[in-house]
C-alpha cells in the first residue's frame, strides 16, 4: 500500500508540532491557507513573538535534501500567506519571524534541523 504525500507531510508536520511543543511553542493554527497563492504549515507563539513554519520533509536525498527544498519561489509564496496573516490578524512589524524545519528520513530516525529567522529574500 502506499502513502499518499499528504499523509506523509501531516506525519511530519505532527513531528514539528511535537518538537516545537517540547521547546514551549505555543501552536496557534496549521495549514493556514491564504487563498491559492501560499500557505503556512504552523503558526505557533513564544516569549510574545508569532513564528511563521514552514515545514519540508524529505525520505531520501534522490530529489535533493529537506533543507534544499526552500526555494526562491517557495518562500515567495510563503511570505505572501505570512503577509496576508499579519494584514488579516493586524500583526506588525518586529512582533513575528520566519522559520524553516526540515525533516529527514534516516535510517531508524528522523534528523530535524529548526531554521531560525530566515531570510526571505
Amino acid at each position: 500500500m502506499t502513502i499518499s504525500s499528504r499523509t506523509i507531510g501531516d506525519q511530519a508536520e505532527l513531528l514539528a508540532i511535537q518538537y516545537l511543543q517540547k521547546h514551549d511553542y505555543e501552536i496557534m493554527e496549521t495549514n493556514f491557507v491564504a487563498s491559492k497563492w501560499g500557505e503556512v504549515d504552523i503558526i505557533a507563539k513564544k516569549d510574545g513573538i508569532t513564528v511563521f513554519f514552514e515545514i519540508k520533509y524529505r525520505s531520501g536525498d534522490m530529489y535533493g535534501s529537506a533543507v534544499e527544498t526552500f526555494t526562491r519561489t517557495k518562500k515567495r509564496r510563503f511570505l505572501f500567506a505570512v503577509n496576508w496573516y499579519c494584514m488579516k490578524h493586524s500583526l506588525k512589524d518586529g512582533l513575528y519571524r520566519v522559520d524553516f524545519i526540515a525533516i529527514q528520513k534516516m535510517t531508524t530516525s528522523h534528523r530535524l534541523t529548526h531554521f531560525k529567522n530566515v531570510e526571505m529574500r
